[in-house]
């Protein structure tokens, strides 16, 4: 069984809403890192405040998400709760720097412990038999190492690479997952 069998119908309309916001600031993220929509139109602001926008509000949309599977769904809606809360701490904070103009080396610094916070969590109880959940922890293990790598000029990683990375990790972690709860389908949960 997978996490998706045990929440009940209230618990999965909310995690497929925080999916697809995470997934838009995860897409508005990666195209920012590849350049597109980088650079202000003239005498417009700046795009990454726009970027840092979306982040806050998917951000904010997380952290109520969170606290729904927690204190409503309970159950396995704890743990899952749990891990939402360091996504959508870190899209908050993301969209609060990004929005404002601030260094984003504190936020690079956040991504490493989220990312080990991330790892036990391929292996959870609820992921069992549901090989996606568990490549999508590895996917933004990946993500959130890469988000530090970047920040702090380590191992030679492009931003455009991290960009690259981001639209699909939007895609595959948040946007596929959203549509298969959405329409309750079974994709690669093994029987």
């Amino acid at each position: 069984m997978t996490i998706w069998t045990f929440l009940p119908a209230e618990g999965a309309v909310p995690i497929t809403v925080m999916f697809v916001a995470f997934g838009l600031a995860a897409w508005a993220n990666g195209c920012f890192f590849i350049g597109y929509g980088a650079e202000p139109a003239e005498g417009g602001a700046h795009p990454l405040k726009t970027v840092g926008v979306i982040s806050f509000f998917a951000g904010l949309m997380g952290l109520i998400t969170a606290l729904f599977l927690a204190l409503v769904v309970g159950g396995v809606g704890i743990a899952v709760g749990a891990l939402a809360i360091a996504y959508a701490m870190f899209f908050t904070i993301l969209g609060i720097v990004a929005w404002n103009g601030f260094d984003l080396k504190p936020v690079a610094n956040i991504c490493i412990p989220i990312a080990i916070w991330s790892i036990p969590f391929i292996g959870f109880a609820g992921f069992d038999k549901d090989l996606w959940m568990q490549l999508v922890m590895i996917v933004w293990t990946i993500a959130f190492v890469g988000i530090w790598a970047v920040v702090y000029g380590k191992w030679g990683i492009k931003a455009s690479w991290l960009g690259w990375w981001l639209l699909f990790t939007a895609v595959f972690t948040f946007f596929l997952p959203a549509l298969r709860i959405a329409t309750g389908s079974t994709w690669l949960i093994l029987s």
